[in-house]
């Protein structure tokens, strides 16, 4: 699994599974390609909490919330894809930018006050895993993030599980139409 090379300690770690017999290509295009219509429910959990600030549009991809926020595709095959980023402990400071090899950037990054996270989303033997992991790099910031992880761990893993049932949905979609490109190779790798 690469995200365990991306990311091969932690300090919060979430994991959750479904099982589908449908293809494998199919299922990775479909996490990469999921869009908020396919989550109805997360979809209305994200406005309520954004407060109408910042539309989800139902045929945008769910994935380009954070990809749009400063997160990068770290890797993707045609098993696994990692996306990562990271963040100052302050709000006030944007995400940290990764520029370059930005896996690389990414597994390497160490300077306190940040956290980095990382998700995956990862098929094999008939089930689609999604595994997410976040690192304080500092003292200061596990322990905010931990009072962070009290109070959303629950909703986290809830929410989790509405992804992973909206790509089974999507999945299923795209395995019924005409057959489309695997995944293009790894990215950031």
């Amino acid at each position: 699994m690469v995200l365990n090379e991306l990311m091969p300690v932690w300090h919060r770690r979430e994991r959750h599974r479904l099982s589908m017999d449908l293809p494998a290509w199919a299922v990775l295009h479909a996490a990469e390609n999921a869009v908020w219509g396919d989550v109805p429910v997360f979809r209305a959990m994200m406005a309520a909490v954004a407060l109408g600030r910042r539309p989800f549009p139902a045929d945008q991809r769910i994935i380009d919330l954070f990809l749009s926020s400063g997160f990068a595709m770290l890797y993707r095959d045609g098993e696994e894809l990692v996306v990562g980023g990271v963040e100052r402990i302050s709000r006030k400071q944007p995400v940290v930018p990764l520029d370059g090899d930005v896996a690389e950037r990414f597994r390497s990054f160490a300077e306190p006050a940040h956290l980095k996270l990382a998700f995956n989303f990862r098929y094999r033997d008939g089930v689609l895993s999604t595994e997410t992991r976040v690192f304080g790099t500092d003292k200061r910031a596990r322990r905010l993030f931990a009072a962070y992880w009290l109070v959303i761990r629950a909703g986290s893993g809830f929410i989790r599980r509405i992804w992973l049932r909206g790509v089974r949905r999507h999945a299923r979609r795209v395995a019924a139409g005409p057959p489309i490109d695997p995944a293009p190779g790894d990215a950031g790798r």
